[in-house]
């Protein structure tokens, strides 16, 4: 028996070999893949000692070598479109994907990944031209999403009016009330600036602004009680006065009382909700809502630098329609603090989701 080894950058070549060196009766007696294509193994004939030391295994006749190539090259086809559905439907379940065109399916599917709920995701795609391709139509989609996040300029305070800082435990409160003080002091000048700490809770809390207050030249007192913040609103009327909080968690009730004792003072207080980019969606979400009933005038998105997803922001943005005002992405006063521009929120979140993407790809990375 004359058996003999092929090889070929690709099933057609290496078959054409085989015929053209032992006929059309060769017999192919295995075939495998190899670093520079595909091997096979054939023999002219096969008498029953090598069909023993092959185990038994009945060889394959390459009578018909066009049937052996197109099986091979369905195979192969079989294996490449495996692999794109399994990437493309990971995450997904079939009823999600049912009945929706692919191009838009796979918007739906950045649109999740960039941390947006499936009702928010829903209500973009319906206000997207189902023409064009998946980049054409992304790019609708992220002006849609930009067109729908309300921005607004940081409130004008004037000499004798309050500005103070509202929201939960750990979203960078009392840096963000010395960054507006320390902004203001630059734009006014010192003497017309002061700080004054809310907080009775937290330990610490009147010494951290106490040093701002120091490093930027300007007085501070502290006032927890109603009276107490009329006698420091008083004392300081020919000053603008930004007010530091006590934060808690969102479902404290003290939260709100907190908020209504800054209600009806002496001097108008406008009220900004200051909310964490890094925080959890689900939980700045509950904070948006919590202070839903109060007379908001925006947003201070803080903590830019930190965050790994802006979707749960953009998403309370979006439902609540509150406005952003500024966003903060460090810690130094009063710099790292820039007014808020939807189209730059919306870059940043595609941003942050394609740097969580490439880390997800590296070797050894755990999928988040």
């Amino acid at each position: 028996m004359d058996i003999r080894r092929f090889r070929g950058k690709n099933s057609r070549a290496a078959m054409a070999q085989v015929r053209e060196a032992l006929g059309p009766e060769a017999v192919i007696l295995s075939s495998r893949r190899s670093a520079d294509g595909v091997e096979l193994v054939a023999a002219r004939e096969l008498d029953e000692q090598h069909i023993e030391a092959l185990g038994g295994a009945e060889p394959r006749v390459a009578a018909d070598p066009a049937r052996e190539l197109t099986m091979q090259r369905l195979q192969d086809e079989l294996v490449e479109l495996r692999s794109v559905l399994e990437q493309q439907l990971r995450g997904r379940s079939w009823k999600d994907s049912a009945g929706v065109p692919p191009v838009r399916a796979a918007v739906g599917q950045r649109l999740a990944r960039l941390g947006l709920s499936r009702g928010i995701s829903g209500s973009l795609l319906d206000a997207v031209p189902p023409r064009g391709g998946l980049d054409a139509q992304w790019r609708i989609a992220m002006q849609v999403l930009a067109d729908r996040i309300r921005t607004a300029r940081p409130p004008a305070i004037e000499p004798g009016e309050a500005l103070a800082c509202v929201g939960v435990t750990g979203v960078g409160k009392s840096t963000t009330v010395a960054k507006l003080a320390g902004l203001s002091a630059l734009r006014h000048g010192r003497d017309s600036v002061a700080l004054v700490t809310a907080d009775a809770y937290r330990i610490g809390a009147d010494e951290q602004l106490a040093t701002f207050a120091r490093l930027l030249g300007i007085p501070h007192v502290s006032a927890t009680t109603r009276e107490a913040l009329d006698e420091a609103l008083a004392g300081f009327r020919d000053r603008r006065v930004f007010i530091d909080t006590a934060g808690m968690g969102q479902r404290d009730r003290r939260l709100l009382d907190q908020c209504e004792m800054l209600g009806g003072r002496i001097a108008p207080v406008t009220l900004c909700l200051v909310l964490s980019a890094a925080a959890q969606a689900a939980q700045t979400k509950e904070v948006v809502l919590a202070f839903g009933r109060q007379q908001l005038a925006g947003a201070i998105i803080t903590k830019m630098d930190e965050a790994t997803s802006l979707g749960g922001v953009l998403e309370a943005l979006v439902r609540t329609e509150l406005p952003a005002l500024l966003t903060c992405d460090g810690q130094r006063v009063p710099d790292d603090i820039e007014p808020a521009k939807a189209g730059e929120l919306v870059r940043v979140a595609m941003a942050l989701t394609d740097a969580r993407s490439r880390r997800s790809t590296l070797p050894g990375a755990v999928a988040s």
